[in-house]
């Protein structure tokens, strides 16, 4: 009796407490007890039309996706994700199936890339192509690494076909490392506008005291560039250049000539 109580009083913590279940679902994944992080629980709980999540490499941000289609699952909606590799599907798709373990809901159809559960939820995942995606109806779409989305125009083509799928009252979330400026996620950040109902959230790897070894080990081993883009989460110029190129276009007047001695 009193282990059941004690069960019954975790589900009611987790249902009551975003954190709690996020919590739950990460040490479901990892098999210990995990704490989830502020940002983590901060995107679950946003309420926000447009989700921008910008976050460095290892921090969780797939498993903010996961979490937040289960809890659209369970509210009977329907979760679009979208990913640049079919690899990247099936692996969202596993961790939402894990995740789906530790809720009531029942698993009653699955494949490596679809769920659906018994409350009427669907959870599709596909890759980013626009000619695999049209003719869903979405409550929930998600775009994991949308930076790096294909697409002449950086992927806005790409959302342009999914976007009319969401319902009126349906959430875009979107996340990614940064890949330079010249892209659709990119643009959510660098043209923000008053009351643009978009909530972004950027969270670089030195802010995560968790992360402290593998980002010194990173600072070892990549390259400045690299290291700035993966970790410090900056949307360089062209995503390759050590100088962003707009601060170099500023640095260079062309009235001061160059002097010898």
């Amino acid at each position: 009796m009193a282990s059941d109580f004690t069960a019954w009083l975790k589900d009611l913590e987790r249902r009551l407490d975003p954190g709690a279940l996020m919590s739950h679902f990460l040490s479901l994944e990892l098999g210990r007890e995990v704490v989830a992080d502020d940002f983590q629980v901060e995107a679950i709980t946003s309420r926000a039309p447009i989700v921008a999540m910008r976050c460095a490499r290892q921090l969780g941000k797939s498993c903010v996706l996961a979490g937040r289609a289960v809890i659209e699952l369970e509210r009977g909606g329907t979760v679009i994700a979208i990913a640049p590799a079919e690899r990247q599907t099936r692996e969202l798709t596993r961790k939402v199936a894990t995740y789906l373990r530790g809720t009531d809901m029942v698993i009653e159809r699955s494949t490596m890339t679809e769920i659906e559960v018994n409350t009427g939820g669907r959870f599709i995942a596909v890759p980013a192509s626009g000619a695999t995606i049209r003719g869903y109806t979405a409550t929930l779409i998600e775009g994991d690494e949308v930076a790096f989305w294909p697409g002449d125009n950086g992927g806005e083509d790409l959302l342009a076909a999914v976007i009319p799928m969401l319902t009126v009252s349906g959430q875009l979330f979107l996340a990614s490392t940064p890949a330079g400026k010249n892209n659709y996620f990119a643009s959510l950040f660098l043209n923000q506008k008053p009351g643009d109902n978009i909530h972004r959230i950027v969270v670089r790897g030195t802010d995560i005291p968790r992360m402290a070894d593998k980002v010194e080990r990173l600072r070892q081993t990549l390259s400045p560039t690299k290291f700035r883009q993966e970790v410090l989460v900056e949307m360089l110029s062209d995503g390759q250049s050590y100088f962003d190129l707009d601060c170099i276009a500023q640095a260079t007047n062309p009235d001061v000539k160059a002097f010898s001695l």
